[in-house]
């Protein structure tokens, strides 16, 4: 038979109401009596009841993560700081891969909301064109926070990595160790984290002086083998390239082995720099150099976010938080 408020009340002399509020950390119950609580409800091995708390609150005690692919180095690290705050929170976390689909994207949304989840972390698909199912989380005023993929469309907090700085750092890298002809594999533009990486690029080139060429900016849309097939058609075109800026490790690493395979060296010849220092960048020949962005850091911060909502707390519903990038020099990059 489980134990109830009721039997920690008997055995400590005191009311249910008391220990109920002992248990959620009320500011009225002294720190004494909080402890007495907490050590025996521990020992009695005391498990909280969701469904009755939930009748109560009117709370599910349980969010939404919805992210495009859980197997990616990114989403895997950012999960684990959204799983973090929610244990701490006695929340339960529902995750929702959308493989990169807006029709997945957009089931999940419904069945979420018929499930009545108490808030929603999103990364959005790419290729995105309607967004009704995000305005159906707005309109139903269930507490949402984008992280890393977000949308300017809505008017919530919103959690990303230092994605024009970050670019910005890496070209600049590459020009002042005597790059002048660098190439960008792009991703999706309709992303802001790669959009936002371009523009990041191109500033980097115009505070050099360096000309843009539209032709070395190469929409990759996050596949290796699209990489592949643009750096073979862009060396066979142009010999001088000398550097390459990519929109993220995956397609730094195939950049790599593309170059090797063409008795190309790296980076004698051609500097190559990703973006997200995932652990693959130690892994192939030469290292890459890599933007580090923290993932861990932006799923606890946007859970953090999304439970100050939840718990009712002031939060500017426009707010954005940018968490910090730094570049990792490896050999894939010239020294100066």
């Amino acid at each position: 038979m489980s134990i109830t408020i009721k039997d920690i009340a008997s055995t400590l002399g005191i009311s249910p109401s008391t220990v109920s509020r002992a248990l959620n950390g009320h500011p009225d119950i002294s720190e004494k009596t909080r402890k007495s609580v907490k050590d025996l409800a521990k020992k009695m091995n005391y498990q909280v009841n969701q469904m009755a708390s939930g009748l109560r609150t009117k709370r599910s005690f349980t969010i939404g993560v919805l992210v495009p692919k859980i197997a990616s180095h990114f989403f895997s690290s950012a999960l684990s700081g959204i799983q973090e705050v929610a244990v701490a929170n006695n929340y339960q976390v529902l995750i929702c891969q959308t493989n990169e689909s807006q029709n997945q994207e957009r089931k999940y949304v419904k069945s979420l909301l018929s499930a009545k989840v108490d808030g929603f972390l999103i990364s959005l698909a790419k290729g995105q064109k309607t967004i009704t199912h995000i305005k159906a989380i707005v309109d139903n005023k269930v507490p949402l926070v984008f992280f890393d993929r977000i949308s300017d469309s809505f008017n919530v907090p919103k959690i990303e990595a230092e994605d024009f700085k970050g670019a910005h750092r890496a070209v600049t890298h590459l020009i002042d160790t005597g790059c002048r002809k660098i190439v960008h594999l792009a991703g999706p533009d309709n992303l802001t984290a790669s959009y936002n990486r371009m523009q990041g690029y191109k500033q980097a080139l115009k505070d050099k002086n360096i000309p843009i060429d539209e032709k070395l900016i190469i929409p990759c849309d996050f596949d290796p083998e699209n990489a592949k097939k643009a750096i073979h058609r862009l060396m066979g075109q142009n010999g001088d390239i000398d550097g390459i800026f990519t929109v993220n490790d995956e397609l730094g690493v195939e950049a790599i082995l593309t170059l090797k395979s063409m008795n190309i060296k790296v980076p004698d010849q051609v500097s190559v720099v990703g973006f997200g220092d995932f652990p693959i960048c130690r892994i192939v020949e030469p290292n890459l150099t890599s933007i580090r962005h923290n993932p861990y850091q932006i799923g606890l911060e946007a859970a953090q976010c999304l439970f100050s909502q939840i718990n009712h707390k002031n939060i500017d519903g426009g707010s954005r938080r940018v968490i910090p990038s730094e570049l990792v020099v490896r050999d894939s990059s010239k020294t100066k």
